[in-house]
């Protein structure tokens, strides 16, 4: 796997199920739902996506003596602002109250404001983007590279439309992310594999919200402990 595949990690567990996956052609379940880019009347467009450019596949099997398939999620949105919609809905209703004598009802308003969707659909541009998932059904893990959980939530719903029961669980940490690596920087030491940079982020979880951030600078443990 590349180091550049994920940028953020959301990671999920299949439950024991997901040995009945194993074998299973998960390129015709997910066939079903394969991306086709939206029409003129169409706010959004969202299904799967060949893996790269050099394969036809939506599920690309993975390297190695595990059962893993990479994926790749695009949604696309044709882009109207809020504040375009809404000027334009009002000029229209001052004309039609002009003509009518009284102004628009809630009821009325509403489907102004719809006419006028419409209408600039036609025109509005479309903005593509792709959410790349990794499911590992040997370790039964579901990772997803989102950072906010709506996109997270976009890719698990389209696995559960493709692969009807989807086996997905809640995941349950013995110490969590934060913890850990607040102590990682307390204690001036990081476990294998990982490394303590000159970039890092101190975010305070009460209600003050209160954040110091490090760039390029090498932290001091006795400064970590103080904000700690």
């Amino acid at each position: 796997m590349s180091d550049q595949f994920f940028r953020t990690l959301r990671i999920y567990r299949l439950n024991e199920n997901a040995a009945q996956l194993v074998g299973r052609d998960l390129n015709t379940d997910l066939a079903k739902h394969t991306f086709r880019p939206g029409q003129n009347i169409e706010l959004q467009s969202i299904g799967w996506a060949p893996y790269s450019e050099h394969s036809d596949n939506l599920a690309h099997a993975g390297q190695g003596d595990k059962v893993q398939f990479f994926m790749r999620l695009r949604v696309e949105n044709k882009v109207m602002p809020p504040a375009a919609i809404n000027q334009i809905t009002k000029a229209r209703a001052a004309e039609i109250a002009e003509q009518q004598g009284y102004r628009p009802g809630r009821k009325q308003m509403k489907e102004i404001k719809e006419r006028v969707i419409d209408e600039l659909l036609v025109k509005a541009l479309s903005v593509t983007r792709d959410t790349r998932v990794w499911l590992n059904l040997t370790d039964r893990f579901l990772v997803i590279d989102a950072a906010s959980s709506s996109r997270a939530d976009e890719v698990i719903g389209m696995l559960a439309k493709a692969i009807d029961p989807f086996p997905l669980e809640n995941l349950y940490v013995a110490q969590s992310p934060a913890a850990a690596m607040t102590g990682w920087l307390a204690e001036d030491e990081a476990p294998a594999n990982f490394t303590i940079d000159q970039d890092t982020e101190l975010r305070s979880s009460g209600e003050s919200g209160a954040a110091i951030r490090y760039v390029k600078h090498s932290i001091d443990a006795d400064d970590v402990r103080r904000h700690i």
